[in-house]
């Protein structure tokens, strides 16, 4: 009884801090990424050169055998307006994302979130202390508490869409709370994200090849096209691709010309512009666009961003 209370404060205490949904599964129900990343190896050997870093996450009782539970958080970006100008160039994701602004009113609301942690004197490790991407896969956490499903496109999809930031913390209490979707699976003649994958990575439903995706090439990647590509084939893309989400259907949100204006993102606009990339210092870069990768580019490798606006340009140009 005492850990369904707790769960419970969890979970609401989580909606009051500006979370979208919040669900709270045991840390065994993870051992279900082991089998999808293997299976994913399986199809495509050449992935385990991408995949082979994941494997921590095969091994979270182990490496943190303090921890008795996962709590996964949900907020959803369409909330917010996109500018028409970093469509295509720059993933939503990277650019919306709350914790690439840390003195916006939804960080300092997950910084609450944390402190309330705390004071329950509940021990974790995640979100800002730990960056979840380096813990736990996020998305197969998410699907676990049922606050979503995969599309055969490999992303989490929840009531609204895809384009939700998931936020994860390993805690050192018995917990649960899972939620049962409602949403509809994808049709099965469905193939719109794999025609829109620029470079067919998407190459069967729920599969991919991780060394030709465009946002791995742009952050993780270097930059470099690979010799099975063209360069054209990565079109206007400087950091990320939405390509595959923007063709879904089960997406709620396509036109972005409407809701919140995001923290500054107005403000550094015109920076933005590919041909400011490569022109810009260093110093510029690193100080004002390299946060907005969301930690997909160090600063010791800015260089990724003049490599990818210099396509970009080039790309456009063969447009005109």
């Amino acid at each position: 009884m005492l850990n369904q209370i707790l769960s419970e404060k969890i979970h609401q205490t989580a909606l009051a801090c500006g979370y979208d949904g919040c669900g709270i599964i045991p840390i065994e129900a993870m051992t279900g990424y082991k089998m999808r990343i293997e299976e994913r190896m399986e199809k495509i050997p050449e992935s385990k050169k991408v995949y082979g870093f994941y494997n921590a996450f095969t091994r979270l009782r182990e490496l943190h055998p303090w921890a008795k539970s996962v709590v996964i958080c949900t907020i959803w970006l369409g909330k917010y307006t996109y500018l028409k100008s970093l469509q295509g160039k720059y993933a939503k994701a990277f650019m919306l994302s709350p914790d690439t602004v840390p003195e916006s009113p939804a960080h300092q609301k997950k910084l609450q979130f944390e402190t309330w942690l705390q004071e329950q004197h509940i021990h974790f490790e995640g979100g800002e202390k730990g960056a979840p991407a380096r813990i736990m896969p996020l998305r197969h956490a998410a699907v676990a508490a049922g606050l979503g499903i995969f599309r055969k496109n490999n992303f989490f999809y929840g009531e609204k869409g895809s384009y939700y930031m998931l936020e994860g913390y390993l805690i050192d209490q018995e917990g649960e709370y899972i939620h049962t979707p409602t949403i509809k699976p994808c049709a099965e003649q469905c193939t719109l994200c794999r025609q829109a994958c620029p470079t067919k990575s998407l190459s069967e439903p729920y599969t991919m090849n991780p060394l030709t995706c465009v946002s791995f090439l742009t952050t993780f990647g270097g930059g470099i096209v690979p010799d099975t590509l063209e360069e054209k084939d990565l079109g206007s893309w400087i950091c990320g691709c939405d390509a595959c989400q923007d063709a879904c259907p089960y997406n709620s949100r396509h036109d972005w010309s409407r809701g919140e204006d995001f923290y500054g993102l107005k403000d550094i606009e015109d920076l933005l512009k590919p041909q400011h990339i490569v022109t810009a210092s260093d110093e510029k870069l690193c100080t004002t666009v390299i946060p907005k990768t969301d930690v997909h580019i160090p600063p010791e490798k800015v260089t990724i961003l003049r490599i990818c606006a210099a396509r970009a340009i080039r790309n456009e140009g063969i447009k005109k």
